[in-house]
Formats: C-alpha cells, sequence, structure tokens
C-alpha cells in the first residue's frame, strides 16, 4: 500500500510542478516564464483630434492620480484621479520665458511638487536648438511655476576653455529620477562644437553623449554632471524599487564609423539600413548603473534593433521589468515595424522572456509583444503610432500604453495585461 501511495504522491507532485512551470510561477529559486500573453482589456479616449498632443511620458504619483506630459504647455499635463477612466487637463502657465516651450521631461516628487524641464521647439527641420535649457518646479499643483535656466556649458570635462556648445531636451524625452535623500537627476544630450566629426584625434569629443546632472538644493542649482554614454540620447531610466542603486536605463545609441571601424561590417551587425558614410548605429540599448547613476555600463546582449528606442521603462515591486519601445527593424529584415512593443522581464532584467520557459539573458533576444499594433494599409506606411509608447503600471495591477495614430490624431490609451505572468 505504500508503495503505491508514493507512487501516487510522485505522480501528483510531477502534475504540479507541470501547472507551476506552465503558470509561470517561481518555485525553488528557479524562474519560470510559461505562455506569457498580452492580453487587452480596455481604450480609453484622452485626448480628442482637434487638441494637437504628443505624449513624452507618463507617471502614476504617491496618490495614485496618472500624469501624462504633452511636451506643450497648452494643453500642458493631463492627470486622472480615477484609474484612467475621465480626464482633466493643467496648462502650463511660465512666467520668465517664452510662452512657446518644448516640455521634453516631467515628474511629480514625492514632497507633492511637479517638476518639467523645457526648450523652445527646434527650427531647421529639427537641426536648430535653442542654446536655452529651463527646469521648473510648481509647489501648488501647476496654478504656479518658478523657472530656472541650465547653464550647461561647464558641464564639460574640459570646461571653462572647451565648453559644450548644446544642450538638446527636446524630442529627448528626459524623465526625472528622486533619490531617497530627496536629490532629483535626470539626463540631455550636451556636445561639443565638433562633436560631428567622428574620425578626430582625439575620441572624448564625438557623439551627442548623455549627461546625467543633479540637484540637491530643490533645483536653485544643477550640476555634479556624468556622463551616461558618450554615443547616447534618449535615455528613460526606471530604479530597482528593491535597490535604489540599481537603475536599468534604456537608450538610442546612434554614430557613424570611429577611426579603423569597418562600416560594412558593422551594419550587418546593426541593421542599419543607411548606406556606408551614414549612421551605423542608430539602435536601442540597454544600459545598467549599479552605483546609483554614477557610471552605466552595457548588460549583456543589450543593442536591440535599429529603430527600437523611444523607451518607457516600468520596474514594478514583483521586480518585473517592461519595457516599451517602438518595434524597429532587425538586422536582415527589410520591413520595419513601427509597433509599439514589450519586453519582459520577470527578474529585474536578468532574463528576459524569449518563448521559452527560463527565457534568455540577452535583451536583443527578447520576444517584442505588440501592445498597439502599427495601421499597415497598403502603400500608406506613413499610417502609423506616433510618439512615445508611455506605459503604467495601474493600482489593479493592468498597465496602460498611449498612443496617437496618425491617422485618426486621437490620443488614446490601451490597458493591457500579461496573462501567465506570476
Amino acid at each position: 500500500m505504500r508503495s503505491t501511495l508514493d507512487q501516487v504522491t510522485r505522480v501528483l507532485l510531477c502534475a504540479y510542478a507541470v501547472i507551476l512551470l506552465a503558470v509561470g510561477v517561481t518555485t525553488a529559486g528557479e524562474l519560470r516564464y510559461g505562455n506569457l500573453q498580452v492580453v487587452f482589456d480596455d481604450e480609453v479616449i484622452i485626448a480628442p483630434a482637434s487638441i494637437p498632443v504628443h505624449a513624452s511620458n507618463m507617471l502614476v504619483d504617491r496618490q495614485g492620480t496618472i500624469w501624462i506630459n504633452t511636451s506643450t504647455t497648452q494643453p500642458g499635463l493631463f492627470r486622472s484621479a480615477d484609474h484612467g477612466k475621465t480626464w482633466t487637463t493643467t496648462p502650463i502657465r511660465l512666467q520668465s520665458v517664452p510662452d512657446d516651450q518644448y516640455v521634453a521631461g516631467f515628474t511629480a516628487t514625492r514632497d507633492g511638487r511637479l517638476w518639467i524641464v523645457h526648450q523652445e521647439p527646434p527650427t531647421g527641420g529639427g537641426l536648430v536648438f535653442s542654446p536655452n535649457v529651463f527646469v521648473s518646479v510648481s509647489s501648488d499643483q501647476g496654478a504656479t511655476w518658478s523657472t530656472e535656466r541650465i547653464d550647461y556649458s561647464g558641464y564639460a570635462p574640459t570646461a571653462p576653455r572647451d565648453p559644450y556648445v548644446k544642450m538638446a531636451v527636446a524630442w529627448c524625452h528626459p524623465n526625472f529620477i528622486e533619490r531617497r535623500d530627496g536629490s532629483l537627476m535626470f539626463s540631455a544630450s550636451m556636445t561639443y562644437a565638433d562633436a560631428t566629426d567622428y574620425l578626430q584625434d582625439d575620441q572624448t569629443r564625438p557623439g551627442v553623449r548623455d549627461v546625467m546632472i543633479r540637484t540637491t538644493d530643490g533645483g536653485r542649482t544643477w550640476g555634479d554632471p556624468t556622463i551616461v554614454h558618450q554615443h547616447a540620447t534618449e535615455t528613460a531610466y526606471a530604479v530597482d524599487p528593491n535597490n535604489p542603486e540599481r537603475i536599468l536605463a534604456a537608450t538610442r545609441t546612434q554614430r557613424k564609423a570611429l577611426p579603423g571601424e569597418d562600416e560594412i561590417e558593422t551594419l550587418k551587425k546593426t541593421g542599419v539600413p543607411y548606406p556606408p558614410g551614414s549612421y551605423i548605429y542608430k539602435n536601442g540599448l540597454l544600459l545598467e548603473s549599479t552605483d546609483g547613476g554614477r557610471s552605466f555600463k552595457e548588460t549583456p546582449g543589450s543593442l536591440l534593433a535599429f529603430g527600437s528606442y523611444r523607451f518607457s521603462v516600468v520596474w514594478t515591486p514583483k521586480n518585473m521589468i517592461v519595457l516599451a519601445s517602438v518595434g524597429g527593424q532587425r538586422a536582415g529584415e527589410t520591413q520595419f515595424d513601427d509597433d509599439h512593443v514589450v519586453r519582459v522581464s520577470l527578474d529585474g532584467g536578468r532574463t528576459w522572456a524569449d518563448g521559452s520557459t527560463t527565457g534568455t539573458v540577452n535583451a536583443s533576444d527578447a520576444k517584442t509583444f505588440s501592445v498597439v499594433p502599427t495601421y499597415r494599409d497598403i502603400g500608406k506606411r506613413d499610417h502609423y503610432s506616433a510618439g512615445v509608447p508611455a506605459t503604467v503600471q495601474l493600482p489593479s495591477g493592468r498597465f496602460l500604453t498611449l498612443c496617437r495614430y496618425k491617422r485618426d490624431k486621437i490620443l488614446k490609451g490601451k490597458v493591457w495585461h500579461l496573462e501567465n505572468a506570476p
């Protein structure tokens, strides 16, 4: 009888283990991804076509209010106190700067203050940037703002003899990081005058380098710069909820060939479709810091597809990372994918879902789950979802991703969840 019972017990235990693997539950410290699927729950209308807005970033504050930065001072910020069902606007009325400002980044800090980093919109086809960059803060939920100009020229390692000549935040959608000590930091693109000369002898000078700056006095002064990456821009950050010193940076690397570099071979690796002599990198890239943002290094398999950037990163209390971006185009492919997609990690970025049960350590091999598909009308490739796929996790555990199709120009939110996630 005991032998029979033992056999039954073993069968039941094996069946239970199979069930756990199928639903993606962690057992005995071993992670299993199972059959992760994106399931759509709802779609909400945030702004009609008559309101010309973008969606640079989105966040949920400590009171549970969802905030959307539309990149404009009018209508300014959208906010929802009912988990995205209804929305109101908060115009941004600045006193000491020109009215026409591109609001590049936004955050709400623990003390209830609202922060924006902004710049006059680029001109000349997006190539001419204003020399002025500002950070503004509101202590009354956006009713009034105080503004400080960023003196970035002195952030160059060679300043004041050899300063940075440009700081770009417009179209770079930077997001802020609030540290536990109350300090605040964000990064932006800063360049030397000869930054586009990639073949010069001094290789510390080329590139659109992403530079992190900080404030410890409530935004009155900014400084203490560190270089995140010499050839990166448009960086989104997420902080490990269990370790504030660990920060994930999802960015875009873009550069031309450096001295001695084989352009043809590099293009085979990156999949960038431009001919030799142009950019050989224009890819998504993942970086990681373990010292609170003082230094960053590339993660394993961190180079993503051409055009796979415009990131939004969610790092949940359960150590799940949802990395949202534009789909891009892998090496060897001829079709560019404008979908808003997500890559998923269940263990804080150490492995990524790739269709197997155990996942992959290389983010470049991760499966891309489509959350906002492209309109693929034949001959009408301009019908795609514009802007950044800003994403947050709602109190229900579901996710909200923004989109604005060029076809109808309506700012919408897609509500979805991951089926079979632990």
